[in-house]
């Protein structure tokens, strides 16, 4: 009987160019193997500019390394994005861990006591202002004139008196 190492045959390669700088080989072609800037240099070592031509194309591998990135995969990057999002989470509810836990072993809980809240309303927390720069006591004393006061009324009498007027005619 035939073993398997008799039927296989080798596999004879033929070019149908010389191999050059300008013609790559085989391994290059099917995607094996990689060029590299050094490959594309190597042809011009020695003639005047491929010193300052190596340094450009070095200060420019520099620059791209440090500046972009390939984005991550999507998986890897949707587990950041989880992570990230965990973290923030628990910062809320570490705020509600202590309550929990004392409603949890109290014996009765019992809801709907009244709290106080301080201030119930916006004119209560008005009524104790107290004006403490100069410019809050200005407004206050202007605020505060009688003068003032008696010149809105009058002028809100004005145009009452211009409304009535106008509804007549």
């Amino acid at each position: 009987m035939f073993t398997e190492e008799s039927k296989k045959r080798p596999v004879l390669y033929t070019e149908a160019y010389p191999e050059s700088e300008f013609n790559p080989t085989r391994d290059v072609l099917e995607g094996k193997g990689l060029i590299s800037v050094e490959d594309l240099l190597a042809p011009l070592e020695g003639k005047p500019g491929f010193n300052d031509l190596n340094k450009r194309i070095n200060r420019m591998q520099k620059d791209t390394q440090s500046v972009v990135h390939a984005p991550l995969p999507k998986p890897e990057r949707e587990r950041l994005e989880r992570k990230a999002v965990k973290g923030l989470v628990e910062k809320d509810f570490n705020k509600w861990v202590h309550l929990v836990k004392r409603n949890r072993e109290a014996p009765t809980v019992y809801f709907n006591q009244p709290v106080n809240v301080g201030y119930s309303t916006v004119g209560a927390i008005a009524s104790e202002f107290q004006p403490r720069t100069e410019f809050e006591k200005k407004m206050a004393s202007v605020l505060k004139d009688n003068e003032l006061g008696e010149a809105h009324k009058e002028d809100g009498a004005k145009l009452l008196e211009l409304n009535e007027a106008s509804s007549v005619l």
